[in-house]
């Protein structure tokens, strides 16, 4: 072999035996990062499978609540969880995904004490025993000063940056010796300032000390940015020594304040050069539900397979498809799609909700109406569908939401039968020819006051929406597996009733749900329409803007051309109208 050569080879091997990060690929995939309860291992291995069949490349380990990863880091997994990981672990290598096993011991560790690295290095060795052989180190949600005074004695104060000394030292002793064992450095470290752009004494201490291949986990802007740009990414990587970034998305997570919430919708507000902009790849913080992750997940993988050409409709009903049977979960995923990337949600019944808005005090109603109740009944059938499907994990982890939407649909169906019944109606109206003559004929009726009165009497009672201390009350001790759950709050079907934004700043968004919104209009419609109503009434009919006679029973018969459009508007003294349009020989209501 040629000398030039031979030596290209060794520095391959050496490059290969330091796990040089020029070599390291773009992480995609998942970190198991939420609070609550863990999942199961075979949750994890079914997402795991899911992302070696999508072409993601990595699944990292890092649930905050399991206890020997975070608050007993130093104490050993106990034989049945350590098999359970070794499986994991096994099941990724046969997936082509790699596993990677973080390590969070920054709440408690003492970073000066030599028994604490012992302890962390039996943990570590314990987990290689079990052929986990990637790992990473996490300071994130944790003290942002040093307490021991061993700590402070060597890195001379308790501040942020003598801090992110002690932890670039224990990141770089980590790295070198997991190299020796394993052949591979650490995968990155998430570091305690772990969201924005602006730099600070912490990252500038960090940048000094830290390796400098050692990627750099970061979530963007804000815990949950609804955006992130290549050139935050850029000013990011220029706060800690132009390192590769490790973004760890916090999408769809829905764990603490959020538990009460599915995020169903695509991932969006990810720029198609963000990649590049990187380096080191592209994480995504799933919820406490494993399956219905998989949706915004699929989004992912559309994404990472074509940035630039990434169309989140198309990929979030190409992942729904995938997932489950047509008219189940995509209904489902519809009303509760909003998130803080995107807070739109019920997109087909806020529609139905503006056009009633707009038209329904006037004659131009039944379209609307008509829409409702096509809308609710199809909800309602996807409810009960997803219900069924009891033998699939996915509908087991929904069903509470599954439910609301039925609840809803089933209040929605009722809406529409109330603002019918509380407008006069046409019947039977149709052309005829008489002698040679072309005639229109028809019956109006009244509103239908029983119905009206009974279903109003339910649906107009005032619905008073939870406050944000109730809900925290109810769901009470937040970052633990002990969370509550609170469906009798609300779980948000049809958009955000209650909800917490974590941007930068927070924001505390209220009163965008589309049902709420929809009963809101139908309980002022109602008592509008009771206030208004007489002792006796009677209904007056105009054709084409003329006022036209009716029999005493409200019949009618008119000559009129087949060929339209005749415009037929019928007004109770009351003042409630409807609109029939006909034309071509048939007639229905106005568009």
């Amino acid at each position: 072999m040629h000398r030039r050569a031979r030596l290209g080879l060794t520095i391959v091997v050496l490059l290969a035996w330091a796990g040089g990060a020029a070599a390291a690929p773009f992480l995609t995939g998942v970190v198991e990062g939420y609070y609550g309860r863990p999942w199961t291992g075979e949750a994890r291995r079914e997402v795991i499978g899911f992302l070696g069949r999508y072409d993601m490349n990595t699944f990292v380990y890092g649930p905050k609540n399991d206890t020997y990863h975070r608050d007993q880091w130093r104490v050993p997994y106990p034989q049945t969880e350590l098999d359970d990981l070794a499986a994991t672990a096994k099941h990724a290598r046969q997936a082509g995904v790699q596993f990677v096993y973080a390590l969070s011991p920054a709440l408690d560790i003492c970073y000066a004490c030599a028994e604490d690295t012992r302890a962390l290095r039996r943990k570590l060795r314990q987990l290689v025993r079990a052929r986990v052989k990637r790992f990473a180190l996490f300071f994130d949600d944790a003290p942002t000063t040093l307490s021991h005074p061993e700590d402070i004695a060597r890195y001379g104060s308790s501040g942020s940056d003598a801090l992110a000394r002690a932890q670039a030292e224990l990141v770089r002793r980590t790295s070198t010796w997991l190299a020796r064992r394993t052949r591979k450095r650490l995968a990155f470290m998430v570091p305690t300032d772990y969201f924005g752009t602006a730099c600070s004494p912490y990252l500038d201490a960090l940048d000094d000390a830290l390796p400098r291949t050692m990627p750099v986990g970061w979530t963007g802007t804000a815990v949950v940015p609804a955006t992130v740009t290549a050139e935050e990414a850029t000013l990011r990587r220029g706060c800690v020594g132009n390192r590769p970034l490790v973004l760890w998305d916090n999408y769809p997570v829905n764990d603490a304040i959020l538990s009460s919430n599915l995020h169903l919708g695509p991932l969006t507000g990810r720029a198609g050069d963000l990649g590049d902009a990187l380096g080191g790849g592209h994480l995504l913080n799933p919820m406490t539900q494993a399956r219905a992750s998989l949706v915004a997940l699929g989004t992912a993988a559309a994404y990472f397979a074509s940035p630039l050409g990434y169309d989140p409709e198309a990929a979030w009903r190409t992942a729904l498809t995938d997932l489950a049977p047509a008219g189940t979960l995509d209904v489902l995923a519809e009303q509760t799609r909003s998130s803080g990337l995107d807070l739109d949600d019920a997109r087909p019944l806020a529609a139905i909700v503006d056009d009633l808005e707009a038209r329904y005090a006037g004659g131009d109603w039944s379209h609307g109406v008509s829409a409702l109740a096509t809308e609710t009944l199809r909800q309602r059938t996807a409810a009960l569908a997803l219900g069924e499907l009891d033998l699939l994990p996915l509908a087991t982890e929904v069903a509470p939401w599954a439910a609301e939407m039925r609840d809803h649909a089933t209040e929605g169906i009722q809406s529409a039968e109330l603002l019918a019944a509380m407008k006069p109606s046409f019947d039977g109206v149709q052309f005829v020819s008489v002698g040679g003559e072309s005639r229109l004929v028809g019956h109006i009726a009244y509103p239908d006051e029983p119905t009206a009165n009974s279903l109003g009497a339910v649906l107009s009672v005032p619905r008073v929406p939870p406050t944000f201390g109730e809900l925290q009350t109810c769901l009470g001790p937040l970052l633990t597996p002990e969370i509550g759950f609170c469906p009798e709050l609300g779980l948000n079907v049809h958009g955000k009733e209650l909800y917490l934004v974590l941007g930068n700043p927070l924001a505390l968004v209220t009163g965008r749900n589309q049902h709420e919104r929809l009963m809101a209009f139908v309980a002022a419609a109602y008592l509008d329409w009771a206030e208004r109503q007489m002792p006796v009434d009677t209904i007056t009919l105009a054709i084409d803007g003329v006022d036209t006679p009716l029999t005493p029973s409200n019949d009618f018969d008119v000559p009129a051309a087949p060929e339209g459009p005749i415009r037929l508007v019928a007004t109770t003294e009351a003042g409630d109208a409807t609109a029939l349009v006909c034309a071509s020989s048939t007639c229905g209501p106005p568009e």
